[in-house]
C-alpha cells in the first residue's frame, strides 16, 4: 500500500532522518566501520517493503535474522572481521541514535554490555522507530529512496573512497596551510 499522509512534509522527513543516518555511531574494527547498522536499517526497510513488518513494531524473527545477515554477507568487506555482525549488536546499539527505540517487557539493561539474543527475545516486547520515520517508511517511493540512500552512503565501496578521498584532502589543507 503506498498511502500519501495529508500535511506530512515526506521531503522535510526525508531529508532529516538522512542526516539523522548519515551521524549514527558506528563502531570500528582495525579502523574500517563495521556497517551492521545501515545493513540492519536496510532489512527493515526490505520487511517493511515486503509487509513482514506491517506496525511500527519490529522483533528478532527468522526472516529478519535470515535477510539481515544475507545483507551482512553482502555489503561486510572481508577485512573487517573473520564472523558477521550478530543482529542483537545493531538491534540493541542503534538505540543510541535517537529514532529507533525499544519497548521493554521486562528487565532493563544499561548500555555498556550487548545482552544476548536470547536475553533481547525475553526483555524487548518488540522496537520501535520514531512516528515520522514510520510514516515515511509507508510510502514506496520515499521507502525506496531511504534505502537507497542507506545503500549509497553507507554501504557502498564508494561512499567508502569518497570518504578517504575527503580525509586525504583535508590532510593535503593541512599541510598546504603549514607550509
Amino acid at each position: 500500500m503506498n498511502r500519501t499522509i495529508q500535511f506530512f512534509s515526506y521531503e522535510q522527513c526525508y531529508k532529516y532522518y538522512t542526516k539523522r543516518i548519515m551521524n549514527i555511531r558506528q563502531a570500528k574494527i582495525h579502523g574500517e566501520t563495521i556497517v551492521a547498522k545501515p545493513v540492519l536499517m536496510v532489512a527493515f526497510i526490505d520487511g517493511v517493503e515486503a509487509n513482514v513488518f506491517r506496525n511500527n513494531q519490529f522483533v528478532i524473527n527468522d526472516w529478519l535474522e535470515g535477510h539481515y545477515n544475507m545483507l551482512m554477507s553482502q555489503y561486510a568487506r572481508n577485512s573487517q572481521f573473520d564472523d558477521s555482525t550478530s543482529i542483537e549488536k545493531p538491534f540493541w546499539h542503534l538505540e543510541t541514535d535517537g529514532f529507533w527505540h525499544l519497548n521493554y517487557q521486562g528487565e532493563r539493561l544499561s548500555k555498556g554490555r550487548t545482552p544476548s539474543k536470547a536475553w533481547l527475545k525475553d526483555n524487548v516486547e518488540f522496537a520501535f522507530f520514531d512516528e515520522s520515520l514510520w510514516i515515511l517508511l509507508q510510502n514506496r517511493e520515499w521507502r525506496t529512496k531511504l534505502r537507497e540512500y542507506i545503500i549509497e552512503h553507507k554501504l557502498t565501496d564508494d561512499s567508502w573512497k569518497g570518504k578517504i578521498v575527503a580525509e586525504g584532502l583535508g590532510v593535503l589543507a593541512a599541510l598546504l596551510m603549514v607550509a
